[in-house]
């Protein structure tokens, strides 16, 4: 059976919040630090740190307050999409992350710079 990679990082996000964790570890790839790194910017997380363990790297990521509500996987591996520029839409609350070819970001980046790509998840 396949993982999902970032959709367990962002279960160990949610679980987190709901335990009343203000942190979790996770294990390290660049793209999961780059979504973490996206997530920091936009509030939703005040630390990402990588760290080395005998078992590989991991990454610690410190949740900022109650802020983070609900987090979402949207493409996923056995299901991929891809949206153009076009279809982007700006969620009523909260922000989508995109993976374009130009790197991982926001929707309102990705509209901006008119690059279409691969909605990696969405936070609110």
């Amino acid at each position: 059976m396949r993982t999902d990679p970032i959709a367990d990082m962002f279960v160990a996000l949610v679980n987190a919040r709901r335990a009343g964790r203000e942190e979790v570890v996770v294990p390290f790839s660049s793209l999961k630090e780059k979504i973490a790194q996206l997530l920091k910017e936009e509030g939703y997380l005040s630390e990402v740190r990588k760290f080395k363990e005998s078992g590989g790297s991991r990454f610690f990521l410190a949740l900022k307050g109650l802020r983070l509500g609900q987090i979402r996987r949207l493409s996923k591996p056995g299901q991929r999409w891809y949206v153009s520029w076009r279809e982007l839409q700006n969620p009523p609350q909260g922000v989508q992350i995109i993976s374009t070819s130009k790197g991982i970001m926001t929707q309102r980046e990705a509209r901006k710079q008119k690059l279409g790509g691969e909605p990696l998840g969405e936070v609110w």
